[in-house]
């Protein structure tokens, strides 16, 4: 399906999507709550900023994609919305920040899934939160909550035209809802049938490129209300396959799981053992950051409302963006300034 909508549109890459960027970002010079080590920050435009219709969720990025950090030789911070209309909804975009920019710009990209028949090929919005992101090499993983990981095909991205606000193709022509590029959906694992006390949530997802193999740390947001209990939410760490970029085998099972003794934790990553959570959870204008390993944690000053992480190898740093309208801020701090507990 994927080929047949490339006969009827325009194959790109990443870097072409970049290039094609057609938003200025804005300066951030103070972070809500003051998360110390703070080397870059941006948030979004006017409208997007003030949006109570798309809700920023998940982020990766060029230092997720490829071990130098970058791609097409710039860092390129990924980052989704999801639409959250009640109707005529348009599923999940994803924001291609050129951060190497001053200001960052950048473009969104619909997500789809492919439809119809190779003779008549159409697609759908993706109606997921998409709570967490990792792209690594071409694929791009979407945190799907109760069902596990969606796969996208970056080297599939497709051009569309933008004429009308409407999402699919007809006999002659694809559109995306006024949106110029879309990424299509190839795949997804999904959580195999088990005792439901059991199931993992997929609230977040990030890379872990310091294990061996790299591997992709999953968590579950946990509240009074969400989950078994507000601390009782887990990380699961799932092997991947460097050669393919794809999870070790088709049906994988986690190779590490931890209780992370949290709660309301949005985002989690990891790098040479210690885990880095955030959490939504303290009041009054601040988030946190715990900063864990078997048997130790820290906690420090993060931003209010945060989301998905990202750890930035090559860079030093550690990746977050915050969710709440009219206080969006995308940053990266050092990493030298959350040791390990």
């Amino acid at each position: 399906l994927v080929d047949a909508l490339a006969a009827r549109t325009k194959r790109v890459s990443p870097a072409d999507v970049v290039a094609d960027a057609n938003r200025d970002a804005v300066a951030a010079p103070a972070i809500p709550g003051a998360p110390p080590g703070v080397a870059i920050a941006f948030r979004w435009n006017a409208e997007d900023e003030a949006s109570t219709r798309w809700i920023p969720q998940g982020l990766t990025g060029s230092p997720d994609a490829d071990s130098s950090g970058l791609v097409g030789g710039k860092r390129v911070i990924l980052s989704s919305f999801y639409d959250s209309a009640t109707t005529g909804a348009k599923g999940v975009r994803v924001a291609f920040v050129d951060a190497s920019a001053t200001p960052p710009r950048y473009r969104f990209a619909l997500l789809v899934s492919p439809s119809g028949t190779t003779a008549a090929p159409s697609f759908v919005p993706v109606d997921v939160h998409a709570g967490g992101l990792v792209w690594y090499g071409r694929w791009l993983y979407v945190a799907d909550t109760t069902h596990g990981l969606r796969v996208f095909d970056t080297a599939s991205i497709l051009e569309v035209a933008t004429d009308q606000d409407v999402v699919g193709c007809d006999a002659t022509t694809c559109r995306a809802g006024l949106y110029k590029y879309v990424i299509p959906q190839v795949g997804k694992y999904e959580i195999a049938s088990i005792d439901a006390a059991c199931e993992p949530l997929f609230s977040f997802v990030s890379l872990d490129r310091s294990s061996s193999p790299p591997s992709l740390v999953s968590g579950e947001y946990c509240s009074a209300s969400a989950c078994k209990g507000p601390l009782a939410g887990r990380v699961f760490r799932w092997p991947l396959d460097p050669a393919t970029g794809l999870l070790r085998s088709a049906r994988t099972f986690p190779t590490e799981a931890f209780f992370m003794g949290q709660t309301q934790v949005q985002g989690g990553a990891a790098r040479g053992g210690v885990f880095y959570l955030s959490s939504s959870a303290p009041a009054a204008g601040g988030g946190a950051l715990y900063r864990v390993k078997q048997g130790a944690s820290a906690t420090s000053a993060w931003i209010d409302a945060p989301e998905d992480l990202m750890v930035d190898g090559p860079g030093g740093l550690l990746w977050c963006q915050s969710e709440a309208a009219d206080a969006r801020v995308v940053f990266g701090a050092k990493l030298t300034s959350y040791p390990s507990p």
